[in-house]
């Protein structure tokens, strides 16, 4: 019959075959999820399908890892026992290490063959890359910004919409703008503007009005408040009016005539004529003095708006000039700006028809104005007037002058809030629009991902070297198929070993056959013994290693692993029946 000779070409390119698919399928597997990082999920199926492969990866990347290891496994088994007697208990746990995780409980395992111990617990450990890197891949909400261009109107001054016309000219404000204008100072804060998106943002560039107010001039405070002391007016404790070149006769049309006409004489004879006064009680009998007027300004303001709520931001405004108010139409030629100069007085009278007047503290009325329906109440000087005396004011509101000022920043932003005051769309300008869009997007932890199929990938290949010397030294390879067990127990001594009543093979063995030792021993011409498991004894013996000149090739210094003396049954494998390969 025909002999076999040498290592079949099966087993190691099945184990190397399936080490190099293990890595090439955790290689593939990294790529899969660095394709998806930073890109959206999309619907529901997309998301499933990306978990379905990541998860089918790891799956196959861990099945081919094992596999290779499971086979150097065997081969380390099967060069086990080629080398020292083994009882039959310790051979069972090492044939069946990989099978049941209980085996590893068997303490001869580690004497005798910790090697195959090792391996089979790195066959039960490289599963966990099924855990650990599908888990790399995870998603995350964030908010993405594009920019497209959007028409966004600005201030429209046609004259109809801030103006009325009488038969003498120019009449008052128009209820639009009436309106307006308390609803803002009423408010107290911006007016909703229009959003692009619910999520948005854009910088806005426009020349649009300016009410400044601040602290009145010395000159304008020591006249006030003297004026108000001579006059004994110590009742009076908010005072707003129009000023004209003469305070003192402003003061007495006021308190004493008409406070709800206003000549604009000697507009350009002082600083302060035709410029909105405010006095109100500070400490009595000292009042604090506020001078408003209507300016010029060019002004570049941030609109950002998240799910809807606007946040309003003016980063630059730069005062150009002051705009005295307009009394009367223009004479041809007529200036390229009277609209706005129409629709700037227009603004100025209106605020000045809501807070011009007086209030007393007895009998407690106001005359004309409409102060308290204001924000201007939310002031330090004008809180007791509101709530009284007897409530103490909090602590942190801001006094008049500062008051004053936001309620002019406030007016002149609210009309982008109300779109009659606006350009139409064809009028626009497009200016580029920030468009926010919360959405869900892949997160790839590569890392992770990395250093487990990396730690799964080396211990592999230690493995298979370690399979691939274990192969050599044995000059054959081996499988676990129960054809390779049939062929290698063809000695006739396991027949006079096992009792009648165990061969149905149940478990548990019988107790004198677990401890029975056998050893691989290679075939003898001489004496017809077929190469193959020889149990040495029906009495057990201790396991300890034999003492024989070394002559294989692998060593170990903690005299588990050792050289024994064999002749290679390669050379004496019959393909026959009764063979062993």
């Amino acid at each position: 019959m025909k002999k076999q000779h040498g290592i079949h070409w099966r087993m190691p390119t099945a184990m190397i075959s399936c080490f190099l698919i293990g890595l090439g399928l955790a290689i593939g597997h990294h790529f899969h999820y660095y394709s998806l990082d930073g890109t959206r999920v999309g619907n529901q199926s997309k998301q499933e399908w990306a978990l379905r492969i990541g998860t089918g990866l790891a799956f196959l990347t861990k099945t081919f890892l094992t596999t290779a290891v499971g086979i150097a496994c065997i081969q380390n088994f099967w060069w086990i026992i080629r080398l020292k007697p083994v009882r039959l208990s310790t051979l069972d746990s090492m044939f069946d290490i990989r099978g049941s995780i209980f085996n590893f409980f068997d303490l001869h395992i580690w004497l005798r063959g910790p090697n195959v111990a090792v391996l089979g617990l790195i066959s039960w450990l490289i599963p966990l890359v099924t855990v650990i890197t599908p888990s790399t891949l995870s998603v995350e909400s964030s908010v993405q910004g594009t920019i497209s261009e959007r028409p966004i109107p600005i201030m429209d001054y046609e004259f109809n919409k801030y103006t009325t016309r009488t038969q003498g000219g120019l009449g008052g404000a128009t209820q639009s703008l009436d309106r307006q204008l308390l609803n803002s100072v009423i408010h107290g804060s911006i007016l909703n503007v229009p959003a692009p998106a619910p999520n948005a943002s854009y910088t806005l560039d426009f020349f649009g009005p300016h009410i400044q107010c601040q602290n009145a001039s010395d000159y304008v405070n020591n006249t006030v408040n003297q004026y108000l002391l001579d006059k004994n007016r110590l009742r009076t404790n908010y005072v707003a009016f129009v000023s004209s070149a003469n305070l003192t006769a402003d003061l007495d049309s006021l308190l004493y005539g008409d406070s709800t006409t206003w000549y604009w004489h000697d507009v350009n004879a002082t600083d302060y004529a035709a410029k909105l006064i405010i006095a109100a009680y500070d400490q009595a009998p000292v009042r604090s003095v506020v001078e408003c007027a209507m300016y010029n300004a060019s002004y570049t303001v941030d609109f950002d708006f998240n799910l809807g709520e606007q946040n309003v931001q003016i980063v630059n405004r730069t005062v150009l000039n002051r705009v005295l108010p307009v009394t009367e139409l223009f004479e041809p030629p007529v200036p390229a700006n009277q609209n706005e100069l129409f629709g700037y007085t227009a603004i100025m009278t209106a605020l000045n028809e809501i807070l011009v007047g007086t209030c007393f503290t007895w009998p407690e009325n106001c005359v004309e104005t409409q102060i308290f329906s204001t924000s201007l109440a939310n002031s330090k000087e004008l809180w007791p007037m509101v709530y009284g005396s007897d409530v103490p004011a909090p602590t942190d509101l801001p006094p008049l002058a500062q008051v004053a000022a936001q309620m002019g920043e406030n007016i002149t932003l609210s009309f982008f809030g109300n779109s009659y005051f606006l350009q139409n769309s064809s009028q626009s300008q497009p200016i580029n629009v920030t468009f926010y869009e919360n959405d869900t997007y892949y997160l790839y932890s590569q890392k992770n991902l990395l250093i487990a199929y990396g730690v799964a990938v080396f211990v592999s290949l230690l493995c298979v070297m370690a399979g691939l010397l274990t192969m050599w030294d044995n000059g054959v390879a081996f499988t676990d198929s129960f054809s390779t067990i049939l062929r290698a127990t063809r000695n006739k001594k396991f027949d006079e070993i096992v009792p009648e009543d165990s061969t149905t093979g149940s478990d548990p063995p019988p107790e004198a056959l677990s401890k029975t030792q056998v050893q691989w021993v290679p075939a003898n011409d001489r004496d017809d013994t077929v190469a193959g498991l020889k149990p040495l004894s029906g009495i057990a013996e201790p396991e300890k290693p034999e003492t024989r000149s070394p002559v294989s090739p692998i060593s170990f210094s903690n005299r588990i692993w050792e050289r024994k003396t064999y002749q290679p049954a390669v050379s004496r494998a019959d393909t026959s029946p009764d063979g062993f390969i």
